[in-house]
């Protein structure tokens, strides 16, 4: 019986012991949660990761921006981690680099004050990859809202490969690393630049006509097409007056109270100039009866001598002919402020055609017109030769800027009767 019993009471030994050793393995496999959960850190809130640019190889300015709803303990050493993933082992593969000497300024936390800010190798892999910034004072434990750490704009650099996403990791510690109050993940990631493209044809909108406007603010017209007829008449024109146009019909006989106007647009950098050529008429560009052979300066052909390059009054019975440029008129421009009479217009005047015998006029328009006595007051020019002579010229583009160009003649007692005519060709030149 004795014997008996010890077997018994070994027995039950052995099953005590097995039902110890089961509940020590059990409490083993929970331990490591139960010190899990006490030591997990709370999670930073509304948190983002702001960069001043997405270029790849670009030196970016980061900001992490975040929210602390826990209130818990003091704030005195932050750790940020850049990775390729959010978890696990850290590889950086695709994370931007960062400078050895670093800068971060902090806001909204109670005290926003920095000791230092360093660069380390990451806590979970990676060569210079994490950073550390260590707060001068310790913040007591306080909610935060809209926390921030922005490293200085030239510290990081973005990878050099373009979409290519990156995290960075941050631990909050309450003291020089090793009590974690809070962590969180940020994203981030690099981007291809989009280039969006376009072209802007060469321009130039050139017209000559004939017009009834004789001031430098009545608009010509919206483009080209309000540009049109092809004849300026002086109407008779006689010893004891200039004819200078605009001349109406009551003035003079036969005349049209019609201008000459050059109109201009064009979208070239480097300007535009304005020339013309007399066209040639047995071998002369003068006033004259078509056909006639001009020789000299006389008074007894059928050609008016004409007032040659350099700009001169016309005086009345002195036989000659000219044009004006009598102002650089802005009434069609809408693309720029344009206004003649302060001189503040593209399209100037060559000096030989601008109304002055000396010096230069700017924005002062020739008021000659009709039938004028004795001198014209105003210079007028006229190359009767083939050559090319200049009228105007800008320096950048010109938005319908219109010359008003005037003509004016007078006979001398002697010059035939007859009807007398002059053409010209006006050529526009654009430097793109």
């Amino acid at each position: 019986m004795i014997q008996t019993n010890s077997l018994r009471n070994g027995e039950t030994f052995r099953r005590v012991s097995a039902w110890a050793t089961a509940l020590l393995i059990a409490v083993a496999s929970i331990a490591p949660l139960a010190l899990y959960g006490t030591a997990s850190a709370a999670s930073l809130d509304e948190r983002e990761l702001q960069s001043s640019t997405a270029r790849p190889s670009v030196n970016t300015q980061l900001t992490w921006v975040f929210d602390t709803t826990a209130d818990v303990a003091n704030i005195d050493h932050i750790e940020i981690e850049f990775c390729d993933t959010p978890l696990d082992t850290c590889t950086t593969v695709n994370t931007p680099t960062i400078d050895a000497t670093i800068g971060a300024t902090l806001s909204s936390f109670t005290t926003n004050t920095v000791t230092a800010t360093t660069r380390q190798s990451g806590d979970n892999g990676g060569t210079n990859n994490q950073v550390i910034v260590d707060k001068t004072t310790v913040d007591a434990g306080a909610n935060l809202n809209e926390a921030s750490i922005q490293l200085e704009l030239n510290d990081i650099t973005n990878n050099a490969s373009a979409n290519t996403s990156y995290y960075t990791r941050m631990r909050v510690y309450s003291n020089a690393g090793t009590t974690l109050v809070w962590d969180g993940v940020f994203a981030q990631s690099t981007s291809q630049t989009l280039t969006v493209s376009a072209r802007v044809q060469e321009r130039l909108d050139f017209c000559v006509g004939e017009t009834a406007i004789n001031d430098a603010t009545t608009t010509t017209g919206v483009n080209c097409s309000a540009i049109t007829g092809t004849d300026v008449a002086l109407g008779v024109v006689d010893a004891s007056n200039t004819n200078v146009s605009p001349v109406t019909s009551v003035a003079a006989s036969g005349a049209d109270n019609q201008n000459g106007v050059v109109m201009v647009r064009t979208n070239a950098s480097d300007g535009v100039v304005v020339d013309y050529k007399a066209l040639q008429n047995t071998a002369s560009g003068k006033l004259k009866v078509v056909g006639a052979t001009c020789t000299g300066v006389l008074l007894t052909d059928q050609c008016f001598n004409s007032v040659g390059t350099t700009g001169d009054e016309i005086d009345s019975g002195v036989e000659e002919f000219g044009m004006a440029v009598a102002g650089t008129n802005c009434g069609s421009v809408t693309a720029y402020t344009c206004t003649f009479a302060s001189s503040t217009y593209n399209l100037v005047r060559d000096t030989q055609y601008d109304g002055v015998v000396a010096g230069a006029n700017t924005n002062t328009y020739i008021s000659d017109a009709g039938l004028v006595a004795g001198t014209t007051g105003s210079a007028y020019a006229w190359d009767d030769t083939a050559t090319a002579d200049r009228i105007a010229a800008s320096t950048t583009a010109v938005d319908e800027e219109a010359l008003i160009l005037k003509f004016g003649a007078t006979a001398s007692a002697t010059t035939p009767t007859g009807s007398y005519q002059v053409q010209a060709d006006f050529i526009a030149t654009a430097t793109f």
